[in-house]
């Protein structure tokens, strides 16, 4: 008997903590793992910002903004991303 969790992929909430960084301050949490997970895309309604996001301990690293991707990392793009209501 397992004791996984079935969720809609399209929206999921979670809690959690949201640290917001410049993007130089972001750069430093990817060399900090090997295969950083980035996830990239864009939040707001009539004027949308590009966001970056990866976690590090448990929080979620979030920077506005391009940021370079390094080669090593796992990129998953979404068209919106929602950071609560």
């Amino acid at each position: 008997m397992g004791c996984g969790m079935a969720v809609d992929a399209n929206r999921v909430i979670a809690g959690g903590v949201l640290i917001f960084v410049e993007p130089e301050e972001f750069k430093k949490f990817l060399e900090l793992k090997k295969r950083p997970l980035l996830i990239v895309g864009e939040t707001g309604g009539f004027r949308k910002t590009k966001l970056t996001m990866t976690t590090y301990d448990g929080a979620l690293i979030i920077t506005r903004g391009e940021v370079e991707v390094p080669e090593n990392a796992i990129l998953v793009r979404t068209e919106n991303l929602s950071l609560g209501k």
